[in-house]
């Protein structure tokens, strides 16, 4: 099944209705664009995928 296309504008003014937010109009390019490149980071990590034994660490060390 296809998924359909991430929409930034979509998600931020459903985020906001959700927070109850009221946003500037002049902020709403820069969200937008803060929301596309966390969902192209994200992706990065998602096409990825893991095997179903992996675990996870037990505890970060440097």
């Amino acid at each position: 099944m296809n998924k359909p296309p991430f929409d930034a504008g979509a998600h931020m003014m459903a985020a906001a209705g959700m927070l109850g937010l009221e946003l500037d109009d002049s902020w709403k390019p820069g969200i937008q664009d803060n929301l596309q490149r966390s969902w192209q980071i994200a992706q990065s990590f998602l096409s990825h995928p893991l095997p179903d034994e992996t675990e996870p660490a037990s505890r970060f060390e440097p």
